[in-house]
């Protein structure tokens, strides 16, 4: 039980807050002057979700995970930002945008090539 809530309730709770602030009809505007400060936070954020995805998954069990672990982590994020921007389109104030799933995408593959080279760097530096 102490491993599910150390490695996949965040995720789930993460997940779950995706989903509720997804729910939200208008989200306040962001106090910072950028362009494209929404495309920013959907990169942060599934960024977020991927290292969180990929945690829950490696640690299910015992034992060190394989690269097919990134590999669903990935896919696994890719399917959650796509049914989040469905979800969207039925929220009365809100919309579905591809740039926005593109913002997606570019931050959980970001996330996992990054994840896994600096992973490696870590094992090389053990040996």
């Amino acid at each position: 039980m102490r491993r599910f809530a150390v490695y996949q309730l965040p995720w789930i709770a993460y997940a779950g807050l995706i989903i509720i602030v997804s729910s939200i009809s208008k989200l306040p505007d962001p106090k910072i002057e950028f362009e494209y400060i929404d495309k920013l936070a959907h990169f942060g954020e599934y960024f977020l979700f991927f290292l969180l995805t990929y945690r829950a998954l490696a640690n299910f069990r015992e034992g060190q995970p394989h690269f097919s672990v990134y590999i669903v982590s990935v896919v696994l994020s890719i399917i959650f930002a796509a049914l989040d921007e469905y979800h969207q389109s039925f929220v009365k104030g809100r919309q579905s945008d591809i740039y926005d799933l593109g913002a997606d995408t570019i931050g959980i593959v970001l996330g996992a090539l990054l994840h896994y080279l600096f992973g490696r760097r870590k094992l090389s530096s053990r040996r």
